[in-house]
Parts: structure tokens; sequence; C-alpha cells
């Protein structure tokens, strides 16, 4: 079911952007049955996060920049919640400052802050009213991928591939979608976007559905 709804997201992208809004709930409900139907420990945590993203999905489509501090608001307590629901697997891998203050994981979130502010400072101009939600929003989106970083690289399983790949995904996501709509706009930023958006909301789904078989990595890295 979800590649179907996810082909016709595609598909709606491509040759009728306008009704592609019709599409994204098919895509959650794709994504919460798959969870429900794989999860043994259900966490309906994970449903609201979706119902989240489908609001501003919706709020996003219909009219950005008029709505535009409510999205950015709910996308932060999306990603607030994720960070909540990630919290099992940090207690796993333990939160260690040796672990966080490496080489790798400061590289790696220094570049993406400075990529994000520098995409904050492009669009402000047009957003100067709602200074106080983009940044909430950068900060929070920030810590998550922070948060998926880190998990990654402390775990020894394939399991936190997922995650790896669902933080990359919503990374590009966030970014495309504030440049085209404020800045500059081009043909295929939606068509990646949407793409995008399915395939990353589906591996962080699949990542909480075998969150239970994260190994830690106990082995210090450089």
């Amino acid at each position: 079911m979800f590649y179907v709804t996810g082909f016709l997201t595609m598909l709606a992208s491509i040759f009728a952007r306008d009704i592609v809004i019709y599409f994204k709930p098919f895509v959650i409900v794709a994504l919460s049955l798959l969870y429900l139907t794989n999860t043994e420990k259900k966490n309906y945590f994970v449903l609201v996060s979706l119902l989240l993203l489908l609001v501003c999905e919706i709020l996003f489509l219909r009219d950005y920049l008029q709505n535009f501090a409510i999205i950015h608001v709910l996308l932060s307590v999306h990603y607030a919640l994720n960070i909540g629901l990630l919290w099992k697997s940090l207690q796993l891998i333990k939160i260690r400052l040796k672990k966080i203050f490496t080489l790798q994981l400061l590289i790696s979130m220094a570049l993406i802050v400075y990529v994000l502010f520098s995409v904050a400072k492009l669009i402000l101009p047009k957003v100067n009213d709602h200074f106080f939600a983009l940044t909430m929003l950068v900060f929070f989106f920030s810590l998550f991928i922070g948060v998926c970083y880190y998990i990654y690289l402390n775990s020894k399983t394939v399991v936190s591939y997922s995650l790896m790949v669902a933080a990359s995904c919503f990374l590009i996501v966030n970014i495309l979608a504030a440049l085209n709509r404020l800045y500059i706009s081009i043909e295929v930023f939606p068509i990646i976007n949407n793409l995008l958006q399915v395939f990353g909301q589906f591996f962080l789904v699949k990542f909480f559905i075998e969150q239970h078989k994260l190994v830690p990595n106990e082995e210090d890295f450089f």
C-alpha cells in the first residue's frame, strides 16, 4: 500500500501539483497502518507525529506564507515529539560527552547548522514578522538531526541506517521547501520534496518499528 500511494504522490507532484494535497492523507494512512501492523509495542505518539505532519503539509500546500507561523510551530512540535520518541534509543546507546564531542559529529552538526542558518537568513526578509517561529523550528530541527546522527554513529546495527536516511531526507526537504516558496522557484524542487518527504517519513517509521533491535557501539572513535 505504501508503494502505491507513494507512486501516486509522485505522479501528482509531477503532473498535477495542485491535487497532491489529496494524496498526502493516503500516504499518512499507509504509514500509520505500516506501523500498527508491524509493531509489537505500539507508541501512539508516532501516529500523533504523523498527524501533525499531515496538518503541516496541508497548510503548506494551501498557502505557505500566510500559514508560515503555525506551520513552523507545528513542525517544531513534530520534531520535538520525534526526539521524545527517540529517547528509548538514546537510553539504550547512552549519552556520553566523549561521544558527543567527536570529530564526526561536531563537523557534521557544524555544517548542518551553518546551512540551516544560511537558508533562514535568505528567507528572513520575507517572514520577518515570524522570526520566533523560524528560530524555533531551526532549533528543534537541528536538535532532531543531532540526535539522529548520534544514534547512527553509536549503533552497530543496520537499523540506524533508516534513521540516517530519514534525517538526510528531511534536511533536504526543509531547505528546498523554504527556498522554493520564498527565495527562488524551480520546477523540480516540488517533485524532489514530495519524493523525499514520503521516503524520509517511511524510513523514520521503519526505524520506530525496528528500534528495539539497536545494539550500542561501545568502541570510541575520533
